[in-house]
């Protein structure tokens, strides 16, 4: 597949995953027409509160959720589902609302999705088996002892399930390690080291997408792991 499908994955819980994955399909975007964002959280069923349509300020938008492909059978036809996402601009995103359908239906609507997008883009959460969708997983990580003691375990286990992986460092002040060093005791390339910005929640308030802001530290984040996985070379499919 030339396509990328760019999974993001928190070792550890409340690192800013939803966010780093839509700001991701947001630049991807500016060069590569309609991309998609994919919620594939608790992949295989299970409740759902907000979705990834909330991170994307969509949440008011109609158009298909995962919920409406629960009966979903066989292929899918990617640019028909395309069409049916809600979405802002040039993103367009399947979101979770009440249940999930199983895994089969979230795995052949990645890959439909995938044929007619130049890149999408597979918020993982914490999951680790839906990476096998991905030609890319993005492991984002903290820099406390217990954040890399969760990066150290799940590591493995993505090298096994994604053909490809790099690192996100999520950064504080005071943090007792450097990013450079987990990248090589990870043994993973270090794609980008994401800031605290201040202003991300007045971005949120302002119903302002992740990455929609120019020189914010999700922005500059999101552009460094894109950099990295040659996006130049891509084609850039226009909306079906």
């Amino acid at each position: 597949m030339d396509h990328l499908v760019v999974g993001v994955l928190g070792a550890s819980g409340g690192l800013g995953v939803s966010s780093l994955a839509v700001a991701l399909a947001v630049r991807a975007a500016r060069l590569h027409g309609v991309t998609a964002c994919v919620d594939g959280t608790t992949a295989g069923g299970g409740p759902a509160g907000g979705g990834l349509d909330v991170t994307a300020c969509i949440e008011h938008l109609p158009g298909l959720r995962w919920c409406d492909l629960a009966d979903a059978q066989g292929a899918l036809d990617g640019a028909a589902l395309l069409r049916s996402l809600p979405g802002e601009g040039s993103v367009r995103v399947l979101a979770a609302r009440a249940e999930r359908p199983t895994m089969a239906v979230m795995a052949a609507a990645v890959s439909a999705l995938a044929e007619v997008c130049a890149v999408t883009v597979v918020d993982l959460g914490r999951s680790v088996e839906p990476a096998q969708w991905c030609t890319e997983v993005v492991v984002v990580s903290g820099l406390t002892a217990r954040q890399l003691a969760d990066a150290s375990a799940v590591v493995p286990e993505v090298l096994r399930q994604a053909p490809a992986a790099g690192l996100v460092i999520r950064a504080g002040r005071h943090d007792p390690f450097q990013p450079e060093d987990v990248a090589a005791h990870l043994d993973l390339p270090l794609a980008a080291v994401l800031a605290d910005d201040p202003r991300a929640l007045t971005d949120a308030d302002r119903a302002l997408l992740p990455g929609a802001r120019r020189g914010s530290a999700l922005t500059r984040a999101a552009d460094r792991v894109l950099s990295t996985f040659a996006l130049s070379a891509l084609p850039a499919p226009a909306l079906p």
